[in-house]
């Protein structure tokens, strides 16, 4: 039974993507990059070893919070090939949210796409336009290289190093992270140079 109390989130888009909410039919494409070793390396869990694992997961971690109202992350679905590539989003952050934190995962295949930074323009429009947040906030892990550019392109202000336990992973396992943070009242005096 649809709740109208709940937050919707809205279908956004950029250039080259559509961001929409996920879907159990997604579970396809998602399985395609969380089966990477290297695309779960760092984040709560384990490569999905089939379709099943995929599809718990959306559940879990989409379609549950979806259903308690929190604003989670996006299917990004590449236009051109319309096809899911990734997801990106606030990591399950309620509607009355001051400050969110920013993830986003991208299939392999597109990697060096540029895509990354376009899409997490995006996001800040709408988190702090639609969401009216205040802060939005994004990790970095060491070995990343190429996230930290673009955030720092985007107007986020490094704020820390810290170590970042790794729960899905053996145990006492830590990584080198970056936090950084981007306010609204900064966001608004970038736009407003830009143009």
């Amino acid at each position: 039974m649809h709740n109208s109390n709940l937050f919707e989130m809205k279908i956004l888009e950029t250039k080259n993507c559509i961001l929409r909410p996920i879907s159990l039919e997604d579970a396809p494409h998602l399985f395609e990059y969380y089966k990477y070793d290297k695309v779960v390396k760092y984040l709560p869990f384990k490569k999905h070893k089939n379709i099943s694992d995929t599809e718990n997961f959306i559940k879990i971690f989409f379609l549950k919070n979806y259903a308690k109202g929190k604003i989670g992350h996006y299917a990004i679905v590449l236009k051109k090939e319309n096809k899911v590539i990734g997801n990106i989003g606030f990591n399950n952050i309620s509607s009355s949210s001051k400050e969110g934190e920013l993830g986003i995962c991208i299939n392999p295949l597109y990697w060096g796409y540029n895509l990354s930074s376009e899409l997490a323009k995006e996001m800040l429009r709408y988190g702090f336009y639609d969401l009216n947040l205040k802060k939005i906030i994004a990790v970095a892990f060491e070995d990343n290289k190429y996230s930290q550019k673009p955030l720092q392109e985007l107007g986020f202000h490094h704020v820390k190093f810290f170590n970042k336990k790794l729960y899905a992973k053996k145990s006492g396992a830590y990584v080198k992270c970056h936090k950084y943070e981007i306010f609204k009242k900064d966001y608004m005096i970038s736009i407003k140079n830009n143009f």
